[in-house]
Order: structure tokens, then sequence, then C-alpha cells
């Protein structure tokens, strides 16, 4: 048992926020999906919809808040940790509205992932297409959206390196001209 605490201990930040992620992410599946019983509901939108928007106040409430002030988070070589009174309010709003969207998306595109998989069963197995082979669980609701969280996420940073580098092109230009 110590060398699995000494191990946990020594693992990279990065790597625990993930860990942390997937416990998170399986338990609000499971409190929204089990406790407020979306998942016997017969539409998917409700429980997608639910869902999406459970974790991502949750996350923005409850994960993010602790995460940030626990561990140091690099994003494009920089510790990104900025406390909520360090925003702009502009910042603030646009920060909760895109975590919540980002986190609404990646429930969207997990219930695709999870479609997928009950399509090549019933496929696999000849089970009618209505049978559903691999229901909605928390532990691989959380793997999946952590991974699902973790690409959008990257794509984002991505997004942001791509706007800053076109826009410093853009003023480098117009400071040549104005020379």
């Amino acid at each position: 048992m110590k060398k699995i605490l000494e191990k946990i201990r020594n693992m990279k930040d990065s790597y625990k926020i993930l860990l942390f992620r997937w416990w998170f992410s399986a338990a609000v599946c499971f409190f929204i999906a089990m406790g407020l019983q979306f998942g016997n509901q017969g539409s998917t939108f409700e429980l997608v919809f639910g869902l999406g928007l459970g974790i991502g106040v949750a996350n923005l409430l409850l994960f993010n808040s602790i995460i940030s002030s626990v561990f140091d988070i690099e994003r494009r070589g920089k510790i990104a940790n900025k406390k909520m009174s360090e925003r702009s309010i502009i910042e603030g709003v646009w920060y909760m509205l895109s975590e919540i969207l980002k986190s609404m998306i990646a429930v969207y595109i997990v219930s695709w992932i999870y479609q997928g998989i009950n399509v090549l069963i019933n496929l696999i197995g000849n089970y009618p297409d209505d049978h559903i082979g691999f229901a909605l669980e928390p532990i691989c609701f959380g793997i999946f959206f952590t991974i699902v969280y973790q690409l959008l996420g990257h794509i984002w940073d991505l997004l942001v390196i791509l706007a800053s580098k076109i826009f410093k092109k853009g003023k480098d230009r117009e400071n040549e001209q104005n020379i």
C-alpha cells in the first residue's frame, strides 16, 4: 500500500488531474443519471442535456476551483491558474460559458460514442436495433468524457495559438507599414 501511495505522490500533476477528472465525471454521471433518474427517461436528449449542463456547472464550481488551488496547471508552457478575482468581468463570463459549453459538447460526443458501440454490438450479435448492449454506466462514461474533454481542450489551445499567431502577424505587418 505504501508503494502505491508513493507512486501517486510522485505522479505528474497533469496525470493526477486526469485521474481526478475521471473520478469526478463518473461521480457526477452517477448522481445525475442514476440519482435524478435521467437515465430512466425515454428521451436521450434530456439525459445528454441534463448531464452536460450538470457536469459543466459542477466542473465550473467544484472541480476547477479545487484543481486550480491544489495543482499547477500548465497550458502553452505557462502556469494557467488564474484566480477568479484576477479576471475581468468579460473574461469571467466567457470562461464560465465556455466551460459549460465544452462540457455539454463533450457529453454529446460521448453519447455518440455510446451509440456507435451499441450499433456495433447489435450488428455483431444480430440483435434488434433498439437493443442496448452497452448501457450508460459511470466508470466508462468517466473514461470517455475525460478523453473527449481533454481532446476538446487541446483543440481549443491550438485554436488560441493559431489566432494569436495570425493577429501577431497582422500587427507586425501594420507596424511595418506605419514605419
